[in-house]
């Protein structure tokens, strides 16, 4: 892929559906088949919790950060600044794809894709992920 000139500018703003690793406390009623019955168990679950949130890139050239809903940053993080904005490490600005990835913590390096044709954008780190789209925003333009 080719690098983009440095002097451009790319904002945008990804809106989609991610999921996040969550935990909670659950109480439930599970069939005991030695004994004919139900049984209460209780116990800490562990799944794949849905939401819906937003994402905002701004890249000049061949830098570049990106901004996390709270619902993307675990809650053990090495930093982003106190409005959730992150530094985009390898960042690979071509003409059909962007790529970089991010560090949330030592174990944590989600990898983000945007194809820049649909406008798709896809983020996989370890216990997350966010698939969306992305528009192109221009400070101090007016929508309409």
């Amino acid at each position: 892929m080719a690098q983009s000139d440095s002097g451009d500018t790319i904002n945008l703003i990804c809106s989609g559906q991610g999921e996040k690793l969550g935990s909670g406390y659950v109480n439930t009623l599970e069939w005991d088949r030695y004994d004919h019955k139900y049984r209460t168990r209780s116990g800490v679950q562990t799944e794949m919790q849905s939401f819906s949130s937003a994402v905002t890139l701004q890249i000049y050239g061949n830098d570049g950060r990106i901004r996390l809903p709270e619902k993307l940053i675990p809650p053990l993080n090495s930093g982003g600044d106190h409005q959730h904005w992150w530094q985009l490490n390898d960042l690979i600005v071509g003409a059909d794809q962007i790529r970089a990835s991010y560090r949330l913590n030592g174990l944590n390096k989600p990898k983000l894709k945007i194809d820049r044709r649909t406008g798709e954008i896809s983020i996989k780190g370890t216990g997350q992920d966010f698939s969306g789209t992305c528009d192109k925003v221009d400070p101090g333009q007016k929508r309409f």
